[in-house]
């Protein structure tokens, strides 16, 4: 078992027992560097917690392998808290250089879009959090913690918020669809937007057979995901755009490697024999989280990543898909089918005084590098060849 901060204990022990007789709870936390130590009780922890699918065992293994195969290997912080020897908080981060600096993060950064951290139920959740900060900040060479995609109500958004130093450098919104009663009804189309998807299925026909399909096969998936990045590449090259998440080395092995799991939904748009548009994410427990979606350019004036949502949403019920998040941010193309939108924001807290320039790029350079990046690679790019569109 490898750790890098000592167990720490509560300054006060905290009654756990009802009635007259109390037991004493002494808590603990630990910060591993290896997932595998901790695999049977993060499990356990999973089933009794509610978090994100981003916090699970499934999907921080599976970047961690993927960032071996790499050669880009993650730099595990598992921060937990032990109440009695079980195990209560886990919180999943890792440590990143930015330039001399160095930043703990979300594990799985930039994949992952919500940051949290699994936390049983209790009376003492504030407690086990303020615990699991004292040994982020305990911890030794970490300039500055960011933490991206903070949902307005996960576990861990009261304690950034009440942070010394805590500084919000994004806000955004996640938009989602509840198809649940309790939800107070789905949001419906109107006539007009149902007559232009109708048209745009029209047009697509004029270039072969319009078929709509769910791939069950996990080959056949893993298969479809090749083809989505092939497709997500060439749309990133002929719009000049720049997406860290694509561009990471481990990325495509990642998705690749979700795509064989069992909870990986995946559909396409077919015309013909091609591929239109090809839509994926997971499915677990009744909550799909919308991960990856690209479409062929020749289809683009057709909306094809318009109709793979409106197929999917219309057959919601018989996917058994009751939450379709389709996380942040809240663009036009994701919001027009949402019945509401989840808050979320990005926070960086400096600990040390390098710590206030990771703070600075974040707030200033960042932004103003990636505004230069786009027409920067406008102009250094090759002009794609015109294909039509046609069988």
């Amino acid at each position: 078992m490898s750790h890098v901060f000592a167990p720490l204990e509560f300054e006060h022990a905290l009654p756990v027992a009802d009635g007259a007789t109390s037991i004493v709870d002494l808590c603990r936390a630990v910060v591993y560097r290896e997932l595998t130590d901790l695999r049977e009780d993060w499990l356990g922890l999973e089933a009794r917690a509610s978090a994100t699918l981003f916090q699970s065992h499934a999907w921080c293994s599976a970047w961690a392998q993927a960032g071996r195969d790499a050669n880009c290997p993650e730099d595990p912080r598992i921060v937990t808290v032990w109440s009695a020897g079980r195990l209560v908080l886990l919180w999943p981060l890792a440590v990143r250089r930015l330039g001399p600096f160095r930043v703990l993060q979300g594990f799985a950064h930039p994949a992952t879009q919500y940051c949290d951290a699994l936390i049983e139920e209790g009376p003492h959740q504030g407690r086990w959090l303020e615990l699991a900060w004292d040994s982020i900040r305990s911890m030794r060479g970490i300039d500055a913690v960011r933490i991206t995609g903070i949902r307005a109500d996960s576990a861990v958004a009261p304690l950034l918020g009440t942070r010394r130093h805590a500084h919000v450098t994004r806000t955004d919104a996640a938009p989602f669809t509840d198809f649940r009663a309790s939800a107070g009804g789905v949001r419906r189309r109107s006539g007009r937007t149902r007559n232009a998807l109708l048209r745009h299925l029209r047009h697509l026909s004029d270039h072969g057979e319009v078929a709509f399909e769910v791939i069950a096969d996990g080959p056949e998936r893993v298969a479809a995901m090749r083809e989505m990045l092939d497709l997500k590449h060439a749309w990133l090259v002929r719009t000049a755009q720049v997406s860290a998440g694509y561009m990471h080395p481990a990325n495509a092995a990642f998705l690749k490697a979700l795509a064989s799991q069992d909870d990986f939904f995946m559909a396409r748009l077919k015309v013909g024999t091609r591929t239109a548009a090809v839509e994926g994410g997971v499915l677990r427990e009744g909550r799909y989280w919308s991960l990856v979606q690209s479409y062929d350019g020749r289809f683009a004036p057709h909306g094809p990543g318009r109709l793979v949502f409106w197929h999917i949403l219309e057959r919601a019920a018989a996917l058994r898909i009751e939450v379709f998040d389709f996380l942040a941010p809240a663009t036009r193309h994701k919001t027009e089918w949402a019945n509401g939108a989840m808050p979320v924001h990005d926070v960086v807290v400096p600990l040390r005084l390098p710590g206030w320039l990771v703070l600075a790029y974040v707030r200033r350079v960042r932004p103003l590098l990636k505004r230069c990046a786009a027409p920067l690679s406008r102009c250094i790019r090759r002009p794609d060849p015109v294909t039509p569109a046609s069988d």
